[in-house]
């Protein structure tokens, strides 16, 4: 596992923003949940998986004792599958505010803007971390544009998952076809890969993830990133 200078400053944020207002919370009414706080701050490439431990005591070692106590933030500090963290401490209301910050990682993708409109052409490119692994698909799915929402639904919010609606791009072929016919949409080159972005639903949130098959013993996202287009 290795810090993350990105994860570290949203998890400062996040603690500062806590110490202010006095909640221990995951989901705020000011900057919603883990995800929306990361997409906010134009993290690319998300990390394609994020976990979160958040904390309220009178010490560091106090907050982490009581972490290691607790089945589930201790799950997230041991996960095996996490590459990066980022760690945010602060002061406030008599008590400090720690949150820890958890990602996972196996591709690096090049910026994409973080906003965009349906006439924009982008392109999707990056390559993989590990020699080992190679590339399945970029999966890209489509959502309405969010819209805010009041106490009440952010409390009734347990969870983010990915959209329904997605599109699955393979890699290019060059002497044959898949099934349906296609040949693939993304070359591929060693480890480095690139794909034209298509905006195939029109305005809305539009999240890229790489698959990655890892010898052929699993598959995961490894990356991904959004783009909001409007």
């Amino acid at each position: 596992m290795e810090r993350d200078a990105r994860l570290q400053e949203i998890a400062r944020g996040y603690s500062r923003e806590m110490a202010r207002s006095g909640e221990v919370v995951h989901i705020s009414s000011k900057s919603g949940a883990a995800l929306d706080r990361v997409r906010a701050a134009g993290l690319s490439p998300l990390p394609s998986a994020l976990a979160e431990n958040v904390g309220r005591a009178f010490s560091t070692r106090e907050v982490q004792t009581a972490f290691m106590g607790s089945p589930g933030h201790r799950a997230n500090i041991l996960n095996a599958e996490i590459t990066h963290v980022g760690i945010g401490v602060a002061y406030g209301a008599g008590s400090l505010r720690m949150i820890e910050l958890f990602g996972r990682r196996y591709a690096d993708l090049e910026a994409v803007p973080f906003r965009a409109r349906l006439k924009d052409h982008l392109v999707v490119s990056g390559r993989l971390l590990r020699r080992s692994d190679s590339l399945l698909g970029i999966s890209v799915f489509h959502e309405p544009l969010p819209q805010s929402m009041n106490r009440a639904e952010l409390n009734a919010t347990s969870s983010y998952s990915l959209p329904k609606e997605e599109r699955m791009e393979r890699p290019r072929l060059l002497a044959a076809h898949y099934s349906d016919g296609s040949g693939g949409t993304v070359h591929v080159s060693g480890r480095a890969f690139q794909m034209p972005l298509s905006f195939w639903k029109g305005k809305g949130v539009y999240t890229i993830a790489v698959w990655i098959d890892a010898g052929g013993k699993t598959s995961f996202i490894g990356a991904m990133t959004s783009v909001f287009v409007e």
